[in-house]
């Protein structure tokens, strides 16, 4: 089972160094190590191009010739991999040294999964520990666990955007890729969930409760913990029935319209109770 790593990186060189490090000393090696840079502007290229020197053959780097952003950026990181299995990192975050021997031996007894995520130990910007867990702060409580180890409930989540998983606890089978590519996703949604969502599709979707990650919590991070938004505010707009629209037109292209399909069949009863609700929302008004 051939082992790629995902990184996108983006002005990281305070932090970049230790998590290279910690996926370069796993207990199980990987054989690649695809890195996509955003045009950076201080000393990541460098440090990047150091650790290629010492690694030569495993890492390789693409520097974009425009910048991309994170999910798009993301998008080709995963694109260029050729792994059996594709763990995806962020640049400031440091992995237990076992992380990828215990992922792999998930996949390995457990053949139905396409994509596994993991809890995370929360740390500081010096790398001190919060004394908090990733799952607590993201709200994925014992009650949803149980509720997302069926898959149905887990798509309808992820259709809604009620994600609970972070791309950067995450390895996936390479499977998934003729599914998710390209990411075109709308406002507001993010690579992990779009993942997230195939993989339930599939009854594929899995995770473990060990922490397998530190994951850092500082200012000046691209994505993580501060992108949570307020799901009620977000659903009460117009903005809730376009999103679902969008989706409901993205899967049909992916998945057959078939009797039974989940994606389709789930999508479209999700998009007709929203409809409802919109024409009973009208009809007050006009009364």
């Amino acid at each position: 089972m051939n082992i790629s790593v995902a990184i996108c990186t983006y002005n990281g060189e305070k932090f970049l160094r230790q998590q290279l490090d910690s996926i370069l000393l796993q207990t199980v090696c990987v054989d690649e190590v695809i890195i996509c840079d955003d045009l950076s502007t201080d000393s990541t290229i460098e440090i990047l191009h150091a650790y290629k020197n010492k690694y030569p053959g495993l890492i390789k780097i693409f520097i974009n010739e425009k910048t991309l952003k994170t999910v798009k950026n993301f998008e080709k990181a995963i694109a260029l991999t050729t792994g059996d299995i594709i763990f995806l990192a962020d640049q400031d975050d440091i992995w237990c040294l076992d992380k990828v021997e215990i992922m792999q031996r998930f996949f390995y007894e457990n053949k139905n999964c396409k994509l596994l995520f993991s809890d995370a130990k929360l740390i500081d910007e010096e790398g001190g520990d919060l004394d908090a867990m990733l799952w607590d702060k993201w709200g994925f409580t014992e009650e949803i666990q149980n509720k997302w180890k069926n898959n149905k409930n887990a798509f309808k989540d992820l259709i809604a955007n009620c994600n609970k998983i972070t791309g950067a606890t995450v390895c996936f089978h390479n499977s998934l890729k003729s599914f998710i590519l390209p990411i075109e996703l709308p406002e507001g949604y993010w690579h992990d969930a779009w993942l997230g969502l195939h993989a339930s599709a599939q009854q594929g979707l899995m995770f473990t409760s060990q922490s397998l990650i530190s994951y850092r919590i500082h200012e000046n991070q691209q994505v993580g913990i501060s992108r949570i938004i307020n799901e009620d505010s977000y659903f009460k707009s117009i903005k809730k029935y376009i999103f679902v629209i969008i989706f409901f037109k993205k899967l049909i292209k992916i998945y057959p319209n078939e009797k039974g399909n989940l994606p389709i069949l789930e999508t479209k009863n999700i998009l007709i109770k929203l409809l409802k609700k919109l024409k009973k929302k009208f009809r007050s008004i006009l009364n």
